[in-house]
């Protein structure tokens, strides 16, 4: 999720969420401010660098491109449908 902030600078905006999250060990805070690291790190959330972020992005783009698309037939699309409600609607 990316969130962009207005009424406050971006290093206020990341505190009070990471501040706000039950579970922030499940978060990953991508940034080269080494103030915004060590709170990610003191809130036992993980940080990551710009850099090494963006490189995974390149990596998954790439992999991606490489799969070949697949296409599910109208049945089958069909039968996951039934699956699916008999799984949430029961």
């Amino acid at each position: 999720m990316v969130i962009f902030s207005q009424a406050e600078s971006a290093d206020e905006r990341i505190k009070k969420l990471l501040g706000l999250i039950p579970n922030p060990k499940n978060v990953v805070v991508v940034s080269d401010d080494k103030e915004i690291v060590f709170f990610a790190k003191a809130c036992r959330a993980k940080s990551e660098s710009v850099e090494t972020f963006l490189s995974f992005q390149d990596k998954l783009a790439r992999i991606k491109n490489e799969l070949p698309e697949q296409e599910i037939t109208y049945s089958q699309m069909h039968k996951i449908n039934e699956e699916l409600k008999k799984l949430w609607l029961a």
